[in-house]
């Protein structure tokens, strides 16, 4: 049987991102941010007042440092893009589900 010509540690030597690392962190705790304040919105029958609209404001914070994070990930080429990819994600979709929650608070 002939011997394959694969590297089996191809990816060995390469590291992920710092910056994508750290735009995952920062999405995480903007989805504890968001669940914490539906659950408090809920519970208090849409009259959940300061603490919840803190909680909005610190997750869309996060969020927008997140997003910067994962923009600056990009630049470093030598890394992978696992971290890159998914915190660029995470933080554009949470970017816009804090946007709609805004939006909606402030108009009814």
């Amino acid at each position: 049987m002939p011997k394959r010509n694969h590297r089996p540690n191809k990816y060995k030597d390469i590291k992920h991102s710092i910056d994508g690392k750290v735009a995952c962190g920062l999405g995480g705790l903007s989805v504890l941010l968001i669940i914490g304040e539906l659950i408090l919105t809920i519970r208090a029958r849409g009259q959940a007042g300061g603490m919840a609209g803190f909680m909005g404001i610190a997750a869309l914070m996060l969020n927008i440092v997140g997003l910067v994070f994962a923009i600056v990930s990009w630049k470093d080429e030598e890394t992978l893009d696992l971290f890159k990819r998914s915190g660029t994600f995470l933080n554009i979709v949470l970017l816009l589900v804090n946007l709609t929650i805004l939006v909606l608070g402030l108009a009814g």
